[in-house]
């Protein structure tokens, strides 16, 4: 909550939706009662893959699970919204989606660091 990067990107009355993003994570909610958004452009900030975190959607929630949460999301460079770069994601009716940048996973270099400082000792 005390993330000092904050920005609403969109709030668009016919489509009722509102995307803002603050730090890392990118919101998407989509109040429409009936009306889904497949390919559905949001602008971020960050560069990198997000991957969903929250989802509205999903059966612990009373959700219809229309989400599927291994899926990786890519950025692509260009201005959309007044954001550097954007994502395409899947946005169900009356649902709230967070994604949330991902760091890669750390490389497997620290026995072989470690094997490198031991022999030079």
């Amino acid at each position: 909550m005390t993330s000092e990067h904050q920005y609403i990107s969109r709030k668009d009355e016919g489509e009722r939706v509102i995307v803002f993003e603050r730090g890392n994570l990118v919101f998407v909610f989509n109040f429409h009662w009936h009306e889904s958004y497949g390919g559905y452009r949001v602008g971020c900030s960050k560069p990198g893959k997000y991957k969903i975190v929250l989802d509205s959607d999903d059966l612990l929630f009373g959700g219809f699970n229309r989400l599927n949460h291994d899926v990786e999301f890519f950025s692509t460079e260009g201005w959309y919204d007044n954001r550097p770069r954007s994502l395409l994601v899947y946005a169900p009716n009356r649902t709230a989606v967070v994604y949330a940048l991902v760091e890669d996973e750390p490389k497997a270099t620290g026995n072989l660091q470690l094997t490198e400082n031991v022999k030079n000792c």
